[in-house]
């Protein structure tokens, strides 16, 4: 692999009106994306790791079942993004960077395949004490301990070590981390669906770059068309209503830059090549 792509490790199942004002009150399918970005110096870095088979285990036990059932979720061993590494000749040691845009399960579960990585979290995003917060509140965040590595503090790459440089996008995002330090991909702050939410900009790939932004919008409808989320999914409600309105904004400027939420299955198929 010598350039960048967007694969998808399993999916879960909702109501497409949770994620979206206007959205039906049917369940539809939110696939799990994960970014593969190959730099010659700094190896592979991942956006997210996606589902794993290990999150079935993890959450399948009182409390966190609650979590699997509220979100029904689809992943085999050739969904998990390691699998689908190794079929395109890359080995888990390989990757040596990733940033998670935040710790909710369907992003994390595959963290724990590659122990040669140092990983990128944001600001706040692991609270402090977080291995002995009780299990009922970390099932009320969407956090699952077990799918984290026991060496991740060890691991972490804080953004303050990494150069803080312009991105060319302007307004709250005008600035950002630079993963590389020479400019091909950007750490960007995203806040609102959880404390220390991360995005990344990649200003090479595409027409006008890509924007990867996690789950700061669940569909692209929300920066297209105002159409956001049920209040609970909005975490941070100011924070992320600004958020919102930043890609709304870089959309009308630059519609062709790619802005990618990592379960827009229509967003998706368009950078993938196939919408």
């Amino acid at each position: 692999m010598r350039e960048w792509e967007v694969l998808v490790a399993g999916h879960c199942v909702q109501l497409e009106r949770f994620v979206r004002d206007g959205g039906a009150w049917r369940p539809i399918e939110f696939p799990s994306a994960v970014a593969v970005i190959p730099h010659p110096d700094g190896g592979v870095a991942l956006f997210d790791t996606g589902y794993a088979p290990r999150f079935h285990t993890a959450t399948a036990r009182l409390p966190y079942r609650l979590y699997g059932a509220l979100l029904p979720v689809t992943c085999g061993e050739s969904d998990a993004m390691v699998t689908q590494l190794r079929d395109r000749g890359i080995g888990p040691e390989q990757v040596r960077l990733i940033v998670l845009s935040h710790l909710h399960g369907d992003h994390v579960a595959g963290l724990r395949d590659f122990p040669d990585a140092r990983v990128v979290v944001g600001d706040g995003a692991l609270a402090p004490g977080w291995r002995d917060r009780s299990a009922w509140t970390n099932t009320a965040h969407g956090f699952v301990p077990d799918l984290l590595p026991d060496d991740l503090d060890e691991r972490l790459l804080p953004l303050a070590e990494l150069a803080v440089g312009p991105t060319g996008l302007g307004g709250r995002l005008r600035n950002g981390y630079d993963l590389f330090g020479d400019g091909t991909a950007f750490v960007l702050p995203l806040p609102g669906h959880t404390d220390g939410h991360l995005g990344l900009w990649l200003p090479g790939a595409g027409d006008d770059g890509v924007l990867l932004v996690g789950d700061a919008v669940w569909n692209e409808r929300a920066f297209t068309h105002g159409e956001l989320p049920l209040p609970p999914l909005r975490g941070d409600r100011e924070a992320y209503e600004g958020v919102v309105r930043g890609l709304a904004r870089l959309h009308r400027e630059r519609p062709d830059l790619a802005i990618v939420p990592s379960h827009c299955t229509a967003s998706l198929d368009r950078i993938r090549g196939r919408g």
